[in-house]
């Protein structure tokens, strides 16, 4: 992508969420900014994720996803879902699992579970259309959503 088509996007604000996924061999937990809903009857989101990402591959698999949505306070810890050895992610956090048994983060304001209905093309990432299958408030009372200003302005799934 040209520079300066990334600097005007870089201006764009979006919710920091973690998206986890139950495979087989053990939980693993994503960073994803890229979500919206997309549908109220049923309800429905849209998630792009990087083609070349592992939890890609797992969610193709397994068609079942959590979004845990996170308080700014979770803005330091959720760095440690960027570690490449993806059995250790849920190591310094405490979770419970979903009714569907998705890893849903103690600390989360809120959690959606999702089953996978659609997976589009769209360029280097596929657009996941899920449908919220069920969902819960954990902690209610916590700061607002975490978003990319709170963590540090962009995130633009690097590394």
């Amino acid at each position: 992508m040209e520079k300066k088509i990334q600097d005007v996007l870089d201006r764009f604000s979006y919710g920091i969420y973690l998206v986890t996924i139950a495979t087989p061999e053990g939980y693993n937990g994503m960073i994803a900014s890229w979500v919206t809903q997309c549908s109220h009857e049923p309800p429905r989101l849209a998630l792009a994720i990087r083609k070349n990402r592992l939890s890609h591959a797992q969610i193709l698999e397994t068609k079942k996803i959590c979004f845990n949505v996170l308080p700014r306070s979770f803005a330091g810890t959720i760095k440690n879902f960027k570690i490449t050895h993806w059995k250790n992610k849920f190591d310094t956090v405490g979770y419970s699992l979903s009714e569907g048994g998705l890893p849903v983060v103690d600390e989360c304001i809120g959690y959606l579970e999702c089953a996978v209905e659609q997976a589009l093309d769209a360029g280097d990432h596929t657009l996941f259309i899920v449908r919220i299958a069920a969902s819960g408030m954990i902690n209610p009372g916590k700061s607002p959503g975490l978003t990319t200003l709170d963590y540090g302005g962009v995130y633009r799934g690097e590394s």
